[in-house]
């Protein structure tokens, strides 16, 4: 596999000029589309392991941070992650029946920041004690996809803890 010195930093001329809200640079990388039929059959495999999906896009474009992070334009890599939520005013929300539309949940695998989906809703389920909430996120190059925030590819880990950007909480 060949190794592109500089790819999604300042000299590489497909990165998007990104930044935090307080002007932090996030270093991203542009990908192409995959062949329609790489995706088809990407989406035919998450589909028969992930029965209850909802698939929404078929984009390879971005990965998972660059949804929730840069607006579906491009990747951005997880090592990333703790600089964007602090420069970017995001506060942990303790308690996932707090949890509101829009807030992030970030997934780590082995202790390490993996996966991250943006919540769509959140209904606390009272005779269990438990939160039935429905994220959107990408999944790898394989598509965006609605889901419960417990149901994804083992490679993504497991959700660990949620964020807001929410001023005053």
């Amino acid at each position: 596999m060949a190794v592109i010195i500089g790819l999604g930093n300042e000299t590489d001329n497909t990165a998007l000029a990104l930044a935090t809200s307080k002007g932090a640079r996030i270093p991203n990388s542009r990908r192409g589309e995959l062949a329609p039929e790489q995706m088809r059959e990407a989406v035919r495999i998450v589909m028969q392991n992930h029965a209850k999906c909802i698939l929404r896009s078929m984009s390879s474009v971005y990965n998972c941070f660059g949804m929730a992070f840069a607006g579906r334009r491009t990747c951005i890599e997880p090592e990333h992650v703790p600089m964007i939520l602090q420069e970017g005013g995001y506060v942990e929300v303790a308690q996932p029946a707090a949890v509101m539309t829009g807030d992030i949940v970030i997934y780590e695998y082995d202790g390490e920041i993996s996966h991250v989906a943006v919540v769509i809703s959140n209904t606390p389920d009272l005779t269990n004690g438990r939160s039935n909430m429905l994220v959107m996120s990408q999944w790898g190059s394989h598509g965006e996809y609605l889901h419960d925030y417990r149901d994804v590819h083992l490679s993504f880990g497991r959700p660990v803890r949620f964020y807001s950007e929410r001023r005053g909480i």
